[in-house]
């Protein structure tokens, strides 16, 4: 073993976000690893990406299973020979339960020990299409935003409702089309996703009534 945090990666398609910590990764100095790469499907180009930078890969299917938690069951035991700290969703397009979170857990810091990243913010909008509601094309939301808020945030039972850990805001300018936006947004997600595994890895996040800290200075 490394010393290094160790990862699960979850993906459910491209993976762009996998492959920025790939990159990332491969810096000598970042203190977190890929132990292995997950997916709920098996074409999903994600796992290419995991494949071509030698990072073992584990199929689960989902239609496989009867329920969420027996899909879950499966996931944890095939983890179990990675030797898993974190598990990092990274456009894993599935609710988790509690078996994962609960699996996952970092009792020894007190932390969740699954985080995801979300395109807007948790606090006015949950679950997919976040570049949609921004740009107002969700009919239950027309109106378009001036801003859109990168989120990471710790994963609890709920859907994207759990503690926030960092946000970094992206303006939406007058001409901007859908497009336009996604590329913008995840130039921010590709360097926002990194960064808060590093302060995971390195001990500088806590938590207290639901409430994310950064411990800035040394540890």
């Amino acid at each position: 073993m490394s010393g290094k945090l160790r990862l699960a990666v979850f993906v459910s398609g491209g993976g762009t976000n996998l492959q920025s910590i790939i990159d990332s990764c491969h810096q000598e100095s970042y203190p977190a690893e890929i132990a292995v790469v997950v997916s709920n499907k098996s074409k999903a180009y994600g796992l290419q990406r995991a494949e071509q930078a030698g990072i073992p890969t584990e199929i689960v299917a989902h239609k496989d299973f009867n329920s969420r938690q027996e899909h879950e069951t499966e996931i944890i035991r095939r983890l179990e020979k990675h030797s898993v700290d974190l598990v990092v969703l990274a456009g894993y397009m599935r609710v988790v339960t509690d078996v994962l979170l609960k699996r996952f857990f970092n009792h020894a810091r007190k932390l969740p020990g699954v985080i995801n990243i979300h395109p807007a913010d948790t606090r006015a909008y949950q679950g997919a299409h976040g570049y949609e509601y921004a740009m107002g094309q969700l009919e239950q939301h027309p109106e378009r935003l001036a801003q859109t808020k990168i989120t990471v945030h710790f994963v609890d039972s709920g859907v994207d409702t759990g503690p926030i850990v960092r946000q970094v805001p992206v303006p939406i300018e007058a001409g901007d089309t859908l497009d336009d936006l996604r590329a913008r947004g995840l130039k921010v997600e590709h360097q926002l996703y990194p960064e808060v595994i590093r302060l995971y890895a390195e001990g500088r996040l806590m938590l207290n009534d639901n409430v994310v800290t950064i411990i800035v200075g040394a540890v």
